[in-house]
Parts: structure tokens; C-alpha cells; sequence
């Protein structure tokens, strides 16, 4: 992706804050690990080169996701980071030689287990607490389910360790079980889990714990945490202590040089298969904890340790039919039909082609046999033919032989697949779209999605149900919803639907019109907000006050651009969506709100460069400024209107002296919030 303007940017903060939420807080990842990657770097590249665009929701100052709903938060002792990713083992060095520092003790070089990061507390050599990483501030509780984890110990020798005492790792599930895992579903009548990863994060997150401890899952540990020097010298005597203790902690190599790295690697990549567990990559870190400490931290990772991240497993197949499928909000996208596959531990026969470009770009036809992609996706993806008969120019020449052209080819359709009006291209001239607001597809996406948990959360009204429910002629728009009572009659003469479950859906509904307003504006699928602007709507407004909102005021929040605040001024202009709104308040819906948040003015207007050593981090006179309206920018302009300058505030203070920017300590910059 080509960033070309701010809105291109906040698409891209958007899009990876939704796979985001998907990976971490509802285990169900809608892009593949190494897309992720990718995008977050070049997330990262962009805000270093604007740095007056970064929003403060951007993913890059994040580690993990949201928390559920049903779970204790739990504040970590000792922040959980992340690590920063390498793709080379060049890449690994320069990370390193940033430091300028020697090495004389080497790195060692760990399995990075792909599975959940929890963190355990012991007192006194008792296990008292678990928690996953969350946002690395505050976790879920997750303290009955990992007792049940057979090989984490539930006590420790309290000589070998401090009163309070604190193991880091992974909690994952090992492949044969897995195998057993998705059997057992699949008798049942259950959606098997996607991966290792996916099915080790929902059996942790249960609600009962018995589930859990039906999962066979496993833990390796990797780190502690404790106040005062460790008990060890370096990492891989740590690997020892933990053993000691009885832990288990995943295999790992000592390296003198970044030389030695690429023998690892290669080793690593030809065992992957043969372990039985999933790994993603490799994590390389100083092996001196005097050295790691030397090296110190970034605000989100570690100066000490990257993760070098493996490639993704492929696999060849043949590409038979392509399909092509519209999305609730109009969008036509082609779905590759596989010869089955499997593909890490998964059955494969769908996969995804994004857009006819995409098609083109890989020379891709029916028949072609493909190289298919599974890191972590629901639908993997094509990635490429393999010793293809025609090339991308001589496909592109059949598909313009009109009437003549080859069965093989892949034609993009010219109408809707389910109500067959002519499709639109976008300003992009690359997502088609069905523009008619009342067709079938489109319609039953969106109550799909009004009825999803992130919405109304409306239990046994899901995509089957949805869709019988359409197709009957009861559910023709989201506001149906509160009047199916006037169908139960015939509904309980219907196959499958008894008098309790007919009750229990009943039930489900009426539960659902008492909804959270941040709950209620991401079920209306309003273009361009999800779920973290929704939240941010909903300190701000109430329904009618956002109905009315202009773009101006909408624009005067973070993290709202032009693109955001046309789309939601747009929806409620349309009239067919504000009756839809009014037939569900004459229905009984119920909004609850959250405190109100005033917007605080005083540095409206105002843009701030902050430099030096403060007595707070930066982040947090970041986010002072930010809720007072004001704006931070990381260099010195004509556009800077003050800069905040700590010790040893370096070249930035002498660019502002230059420009003649006033300078302000932090007393100045006290004053100044005050005397506004």
C-alpha cells in the first residue's frame, strides 16, 4: 500500500486496529501474521516521516488488544512488552549495532512460541494470580484456567525465590492435541478452531474452567519478573533456573555473533514441522541481563531482544472456481474455490483473492496450481501460481477477446451476484461494489453484524439464523429485530424451532434493547466506524446530538479525519436510516450512555514539540496536551507553538530558538494550562 495523504494513513490506523481486536481479543484473525507485519512497519516508517499525523489510538503505541467482556482486569506488577520484528538476519544486526555497545557475551537465540502470553504471580512459592498480556498494562484474570495447565507448578521452592515472584510465557496447544481438539468438534457439530494458536487462546479464555481443563494446553516459560537483581546472570542460566523450579522453558541456541544467526535458522525452518508445537519465529536477545540492562527499552519494546519472524508454511494446490461475494456494505470480493488441502493442521479449500487486481497481479486462472498461505488466517490466501502456463500480460490479453474469451479466465462480473444490479467501481478503480442498498446479501451482512457480539449481542441469532429468517420475508432490515415476536407463532412450526428455543430468542431480544451507545453505533455499521471510534462517539455525543453533529464538530475529536466525519454525517442524513433508528425506539430501545466526557479547550489550537528528559514520561504529557484539545508534533516547525523542554533537550531546542518558538519548562508549561 502506497501512502499517498493523511486519509490513506488513518485508513491503514483503522484497518489494523480491527485485525487487531480480531487477533488478540476475539481470537478469530482476519489477516494473515505476515500482512500484519508488513503493515506495521510500514505503520511505523509513515509516522516517523509525519509525525504531526500520528493518532493516539494508532496501533504502534499498543502491544496487545482490548479486554473481553467477563473477566476481571488485572494490573501487571511490571508492564508486558512487545518486541520489535526482523525479517532478515541483516535486518537482526542492525538492530543490534543501533546500540554501540560490545557484545562479549553473546545472544541467545529462542523458540517464539506462537500461543498466549500469560503472566503468573507467586507469593511466598504459592500461585495466587494469572493474567494475559491485554494492552501490557492490565490483563484479563485468568487465574482458575491456568491452574489447570498440568505442567505449570502451583508451588515453588519459596528459598529459590523472592516473596513476590513473577513467570512470564506462552500458554499453547500442542499439535496432536489439537488434532483431537477439532475431531471432537467436528462430531459435535462445532466450528473447528482455525489453528493451534486460536483453539489454545478460546480454551483459555473460558468462563468455566472445567472447559479449560479438558484442553490438554501447555505453558513454556521464558521470563520472571521480581523486585531486586535476579538470581541468575544471564538468560540462558535463567532457562536452567525455570527448569529447576519445574518449568518448562522452549529450546534455545547461544550464538557469539549475528555471523552464527543464518545455521539457526535454516536448522529451525527444516524442524518446524517435527516439533509439535507451533512456532512463529525466533526471539534473539542479549544474554547478559548487565547488558540488556545497559541497553534499556523503547516505549513499547525492548533495545535488547527482537523477534525474528519465520515464513509463513505453504502449501500447492489447483485454484478450480473462483466465487464472488458481497459484504454488508456493498462490497463485491472473489473467493478462490481449492482443491483440498491441508495446511497446518487445517482442511483448506477456500482462500482469499481480495480484489480482480490482485487476480491479475499473480496471474492467477482456473485450473493454475497455486501456492496457498495459512499464518494464522480464518481464509488463508493465495499467494501465487506455481510454473504457470500463461503470464499476467497474456491473461489480460484473453480477457479482451469479448465473446471468445477462454473458460479458464477469470472475468470480474458486471452485476450483482444476488440482486444483479450493475456494479460500480470505487474512486480506487479496484473494489466493485453492488450500489443497491436493498440487496439480499447486503442486507442480511448487516443484520448479521447488528446482531454480533461487538453490536447488540443478541444470543441464537446467528448468520443460518439470519439468513432463514430473511429468506422467509421476516428480518428485511437491523429494525425487524425487535418485532420477530410477531412471527413466533409460525416460527414454532418450523423445523428445528421448538417452544423454548422460539422463547429463548424472544428473550435474547428483548435483553438487547437496553444497549451501550458505543455498542449501538458499531451494530449500525456505519461506514468507517468501528469499534474504537464508536467508543470515542459515544464520549462525546448522544444519539440525537450525533445525528445532528455537523462535520466540524465531528472533526474536533482525535482521531476523526474528513473521511470519518463525511461517512457518519452522510448515514444520518439518509432517511431510510433514521427512520430505521426511530422504529427501534418505538420498539423499547433503551441506550445507555457513558459519562460524559467534556471536551477541554484550553490548547485548542495550540501545537506542542516536547523534548528532553521530564519528570514523566512523554507519553503522558502527550496525552495531557492531547485532551486539552492541543496537538504533538515530534519536530520543530513555523507551525510549532511552543516546545516543552526537559534536560539535555538537544538539537530540537536550538531549532526553536532559532525559529524564535517560545521554550517552556515544566513549570511554564503548568502556568500555562492554568493562566488559558
Amino acid at each position: 500500500m502506497k501512502i499517498l495523504t493523511q486519509r490513506d494513513y488513518e485508513e491503514l490506523v483503522q484497518e489494523l486496529s480491527r485485525a487487531s481486536t480480531a487477533y488478540h481479543t476475539l481470537d478469530a484473525p482476519v489477516m494473515s501474521d505476515v500482512d500484519y507485519d508488513m503493515k506495521m512497519r510500514e505503520l511505523r516508517a509513515i509516522e516517523t516521516e509525519h509525525p504531526d499525523w500520528k493518532v493516539k489510538h494508532s496501533p504502534t503505541m499498543r502491544v496487545g488488544g482490548p479486554l473481553r467482556d467477563g473477566f476481571k482486569k488485572v494490573t501487571h506488577p511490571r508492564r508486558m512488552t512487545s518486541l520489535e520484528d526482523a525479517f532478515t538476519a541483516e535486518e537482526v544486526r542492525a538492530f543490534f549495532e543501533r546500540l554501540k555497545m560490545e557484545l562479549p557475551r553473546g545472544f541467545i537465540v529462542e523458540q517464539k512460541i506462537d500461543g498466549l502470553a500469560v503472566s503468573i504471580l507467586y507469593r511466598n512459592g504459592r500461585f495466587v494470580q494469572a493474567a494475559t498480556r491485554g494492552d501490557g498494562e492490565i490483563g484479563e484474570e485468568v487465574t482458575q484456567n491456568v491452574a489447570t495447565v498440568k505442567n505449570i507448578p502451583l508451588m515453588l521452592d519459596a528459598a529459590q525465590v523472592p516473596a513476590e515472584f513473577e513467570v512470564r510465557g506462552e500458554v499453547y496447544l500442542p499439535e496432536a492435541s489439537f488434532q483431537k481438539l477439532n475431531a471432537d468438534r467436528l462430531a459435535a457439530g462445532d466450528a473447528p478452531f482455525a489453528n493451534p494458536r486460536n483453539a489454545a487462546a478460546g480454551s483459555l479464555r473460558q468462563l468455566d474452567p472445567k472447559v479449560t481443563a479438558g484442553r490438554d494446553l501447555k505453558f513454556f516459560a521464558y521470563g520472571i519478573g521480581m523486585d531486586g537483581a535476579p538470581p541468575v546472570a544471564t538468560q540462558s542460566a535463567l532457562h536452567d533456573f525455570l527448569r529447576r523450579l519445574g518449568f518448562s522453558t522452549p529450546d534455545f541456541t547461544l550464538v557469539d555473533t549475528i555471523d552464527h544467526l543464518a545455521p539457526v535458522i535454516e536448522k529451525t525452518i527444516a524442524a518446524r514441522g517435527e516439533l509439535g508445537y507451533d512456532i512463529d519465529g525466533l526471539v534473539i536477545k542479549l544474554d547478559s541481563f548487565a547488558e540488556q540492562e545497559i541497553a534499556g527499552f523503547l516505549t513499547r519494546t525492548p533495545r535488547w531482544a527482537i523477534a525474528y519472524k519465520l515464513p509463513a508454511q505453504e502449501k500447492s494446490t489447483i485454484l478450480e472456481k473462483v466465487d464472488w461475494q458481497v459484504g454488508r456494505t456493498g462490497v463485491v470480493t472473489p473467493v478462490a474455490r481449492l482443491k483440498k488441502i491441508e495446511l497446518m493442521g487445517t482442511m483448506v479449500e477456500n482462500a482469499t483473492l481480495h480484489n480482480m487486481e490482485e487476480i491479475e497481479r499473480k496471474g492467477l486462472y482456473l485450473g493454475a496450481e497455486v501456492f496457498v498461505r495459512r499464518a494464522g488466517d480464518v481464509i488463508p490466501e493465495v499467494v501465487s501460481t506455481a510454473n504457470a502456463t500463461y503470464s499476467p500480460q497474456e491473461l489480460a490479453a484473453f480477457s479482451l477477446a469479448g465473446d471468445n474469451v477462454p473458460s479458464f479466465v477469470i472475468i470480474p462480473p458486471k452485476e450483482c451476484p444476488e440482486c444483479h444490479t450493475p456494479l460500480t467501481r470505487d474512486a480506487d478503480k479496484v473494489a466493485l461494489r453492488c450500489p443497491n442498498p436493498a440487496c439480499p446479501a447486503r442486507v442480511v451482512e448487516s443484520i448479521i453484524h447488528f446482531a454480533s457480539r461487538k453490536g447488540f449481542n443478541i444470543d441464537g441469532l446467528g448468520d443460518k439464523q439470519v439468513e432463514f429468517f430473511h429468506e422467509k420475508g421476516w428480518l428485511k432490515s437491523v429494525a425487524d429485530i425487535f418485532r420477530l415476536k410477531d412471527w413466533s407463532m409460525w416460527l414454532m412450526g418450523q423445523k428445528g424451532w421448538g417452544e423454548k428455543s422460539v422463547y429463548n430468542l424472544l428473550d435474547a431480544i428483548e435483553k438487547a434493547k437496553t444497549v451501550k451507545f458505543q455498542n449501538m453505533l458499531f451494530a449500525l455499521g456505519i461506514p468507517e466506524v468501528g469499534e474504537f471510534m464508536a467508543g470515542e462517539l459515544a464520549k462525546r455525543f448522544t444519539l440525537d446530538e450525533l445525528m445532528r453533529a455537523t462535520e466540524a464538530e465531528l472533526l474536533t475529536i482525535d482521531g476523526v479525519g474528513g473521511v470519518v466525519a463525511q461517512a457518519i454525517v452522510a448515514y444520518f442524513g439518509n432517511e431510510v436510516n433514521r427512520r430505521e433508528i426511530e422504529r427501534m425506539r418505538a420498539d423499547g430501545l433503551n441506550i445507555v450512555y457513558p459519562e460524559k466526557v467534556a471536551f477541554d479547550a484550553t490548547l485548542a489550537g495550540l501545537v506542542f514539540v516536547i523534548t528532553g528528559e521530564l519528570s514523566k514520561p512523554r507519553d503522558e504529557f502527550k496525552q495531557l496536551i492531547e485532551s486539552k484539545g492541543g496537538r504533538v508534533t515530534g519536530s520543530v516547525s513555523k507551525k510549532t507553538s511552543y516546545v516543552l523542554a526537559g534536560i539535555d533537550p538537544g538539537s530540537k531546542l536550538d531549532k526553536a530558538k532559532e525559529l524564535g518558538i517560545p521554550v517552556l519548562d515544566e513549570a511554564g508549561f503548568n502556568a500555562l494550562i492554568a493562566g488559558r
